[in-house]
């Protein structure tokens, strides 16, 4: 389970963001964009991680088993990382929507 003291800074960064940036909306989209990326690179260093630890092991252990334990040890990261990876795709999303929007009531 991810330590408290090290995803809090983040997410203080990422509410202090929008509220001093000059363009908010592009600060929304930026930071949205920056929660999915990282997020999928934890995916992409899991599924990697998973690979050379199953690719090392001694010829006589069980592939499967191993594989099975570092599943259940890697799961509430990788389940995490999909839920961060959509919340910044959504908050990406809404942000540019928003944006669009706010541009065609002006004109």
């Amino acid at each position: 389970m991810p330590s408290f003291w090290s995803t809090a800074p983040i997410v203080v960064a990422a509410a202090l963001v929008p509220l001093v940036a000059v363009r908010r909306r592009r600060a929304l989209v930026a930071v949205g964009i920056g929660l999915a990326v990282g997020a999928a690179a934890v995916r992409v260093l899991v599924a990697v991680g998973r690979s050379r630890t199953l690719d090392g092991l001694p010829p006589d252990s069980d592939p499967s088993a191993a594989g099975a334990v570092y599943d259940a040890l890697t799961d509430v990261l990788s389940t995490a990382s999909w839920a961060v990876l959509a919340l910044g795709l959504a908050l990406a999303l809404g942000a540019w929507l928003a944006g669009r929007s706010a541009a065609r009531r002006r004109a």
